[in-house]
């Protein structure tokens, strides 16, 4: 992985989490451009996928915490590189959340989720090198 691209992620991850109060509300349109922008959807393909259901969303709906929990898991059901074990963990998770209360995502819900998520994928990459 590309440590100046590492680099420009913390960055951009940085400046939301100053720049933006955490209690601000998060939009599905804002959730979908940090995904792209922060490089945790990277893919071309999924990124189409994502781009396209803004489009279809008004663009003042709010992200909810089972939205981004579905969003993610279609992503990952759809990218090529995921096996039967991610679906079925994927299912469990689910599952799971099905009789929880949803919750609307603020930033300074979202934003660590986000970095987590960064975390995870670098130190898949670092493994892979």
């Amino acid at each position: 992985m590309d440590h100046k691209l590492m680099r420009e992620e913390k960055t951009i991850l940085t400046l939301l989490q100053v720049a933006v109060p955490a209690n601000t509300l998060l939009t599905v349109s804002a959730e979908v451009k940090i995904l792209e922008i922060l490089g945790i959807v990277s893919n071309p393909e999924l990124v189409k996928a994502m781009n396209l259901s803004i489009t279809l969303i008004p663009s003042t709906t709010s992200a909810t915490m089972k939205g981004l929990v579905q969003l993610l898991s279609s992503l990952i059901r759809m990218n090529p590189k995921s096996n039967k074990n991610h679906h079925a963990a994927l299912d469990k998770l689910m599952t799971g959340l099905a009789g929880a209360p949803d919750m609307p995502l603020t930033f300074g819900a979202f934003l660590p989720i986000c970095e987590s998520l960064l975390r995870a994928r670098h130190k898949l990459h670092e493994g892979e090198s």
